[in-house]
């Protein structure tokens, strides 16, 4: 039977949260490792850890993004002979019987590459894909809440730590199938997730997610809508995220604050995207 195990990524958590966490999952799996990205709280981070006896830190001196924290995670897991790995972001909080829910899906077929629940955001509902049958066959699901098979993740050739945090999951999933690897998501069990402050905004006949993340995410997420299409080739995803550049500019404009700082940040990420660039 496939070892699991759970990984979670944190970056100055909210403590009770994070503690959900782990309370949600620890007997679940038979060890939670924490990959801790630079925190300013990182002794309560231990000090919670330490709270449970199958959980354990791995700290880094400095935030080196949610992609190389993933691939810290899975190496360790690759060491320490597992072949799945949940991953968790730090304020997602599973069912009481999730693993068991999910883990008959592993089998389904030999080259399955990640297993994904439906994604509800305590804000705005259901996020991304809601199956309408058993489970689906889908281009691209969210990291936290899925299991990622650890084989696969060697042969693909891991997260991509150039693009450091947004879009690392879509970009990863397009490999995964580009080399013939399965991705699907399972309708009927669910994950508890929060993607940054949403909430919901009607345009006239329309309903839109404000998501009200910081500049610095902004300047991420507009970039990498456009860099791994580009690093892939894929042209109709390239002008999609282009038209998603332009969308969240308009939100922007129309309901969130510091308009100015984080307009600045969409122009510049969307120009280090088309040039496959950094900071």
């Amino acid at each position: 039977m496939s070892s699991i195990y759970t990984g979670i990524v944190t970056y100055n958590p909210e403590l009770v949260r994070l503690k959900d966490n782990i309370l949600a999952i620890q007997n679940q799996v038979p060890i939670i490792v924490i990959f801790d990205n630079g925190s300013n709280n990182i002794e309560d981070i231990r000090q919670t850890a330490s709270e449970f006896a199958n959980t354990k830190v791995l700290e880094s001196s400095e935030n080196v993004g949610i992609a190389a924290a993933l691939n810290r995670l899975m190496q360790w897991g690759c060491e320490n002979n597992y072949d799945w790995m949940l991953s968790l972001d730090q304020d997602s909080v599973c069912p009481n019987n999730f693993v068991s829910l999910m883990k008959p899906y592993f089998t389904i077929e030999q080259n399955l590459g990640v297993v994904a629940p439906v994604i509800v955001d305590r804000n705005v509902g259901v996020v991304g894909h809601d199956p309408k049958t058993e489970y689906v066959y889908v281009n691209t699901c969210i990291t936290s809440g899925s299991f990622s098979k650890i084989s696969a993740w060697k042969e693909i050739g891991e997260y991509d730590e150039s693009m450091f945090i947004d879009s690392v999951d879509f970009e990863y999933c397009y490999r995964m199938r580009k080399y013939g690897y399965g991705v699907i998501q399972v309708k009927n069990v669910h994950l508890l997730h929060e993607i940054g402050k949403s909430e919901k905004k009607k345009i006239l006949l329309w309903t839109i997610d404000v998501r009200n993340h910081s500049a610095f995410r902004k300047y991420y997420m507009a970039r990498n809508n456009v860099y791994y299409p580009l690093k892939n080739h894929l042209w109709f995803r390239f002008i999609r995220g282009n038209i998603r550049n332009l969308k969240m500019g308009a939100i922007v404009l129309l309901y969130e604050s510091d308009k100015k700082k984080k307009l600045k940040s969409i122009s510049s990420g969307w120009k280090a995207g088309l040039k496959k660039k950094g900071l």
